[in-house]
């Protein structure tokens, strides 16, 4: 009896850990230093990323989200909702991909909540279509080395800027 049950936790832990097992951090480097850091999700084929990089001497945030392969022209407006952050984000088609308009929405959303709420808590991926929306739910939280990555990537990123970086 006990041994069943050890065995079921173990099989329950298995699917939360592939629900989340899409999520990967985005890690981008520059002579070794990083410029791009962030989390990204899979899911039904579209590709979901929140990114923080380095442009200059300013560290400017986005919000991508990548359609599936051949899945035809992007809805006009869509929104990504983060488990307990509001508001919701509105994205725009923009050169094949779904962004946040223009940089200028920085100052207005806290990028440090609303990536810690993207990786813990997960959301919803609203795709704006005629005749209703489309939602297109993932959970988190992300894997352990997922968040243990974007971290030390992102405290390199916001550190001042060193000899040579």
């Amino acid at each position: 009896m006990l041994r069943s049950l050890l065995f079921l936790l173990l099989c329950l832990g298995t699917v939360s850990a592939g629900a989340a097992g899409s999520y990967r951090a985005v890690v981008g480097l520059d002579s070794g230093w990083p410029r791009r850091c962030g989390s990204a999700v899979s899911i039904q084929g579209w590709d979901i990323q929140i990114l923080r990089e380095r442009v200059g001497d300013d560290v400017a945030a986005r919000v991508e989200v990548r359609p599936p392969a051949g899945g035809g022209a992007l809805p006009v407006l869509a929104r990504l909702e983060i488990g307990q952050f509001r508001p919701a984000v509105l994205l725009v088609p923009n050169e094949g991909l779904l962004t946040l308009p223009g940089f200028e929405a920085d100052a207005r959303l806290d990028w440090a909540t609303l990536l810690r709420n993207f990786m813990f808590f997960g959301g919803t991926l609203v795709l704006g279509q005629v005749g209703g929306d489309i939602e297109i739910p993932f959970t988190g939280p992300a894997p352990r080395d997922v968040t243990a990555q974007y971290l030390n990537c992102s405290g390199d990123l916001a550190a001042p800027l060193r000899g040579g970086s």
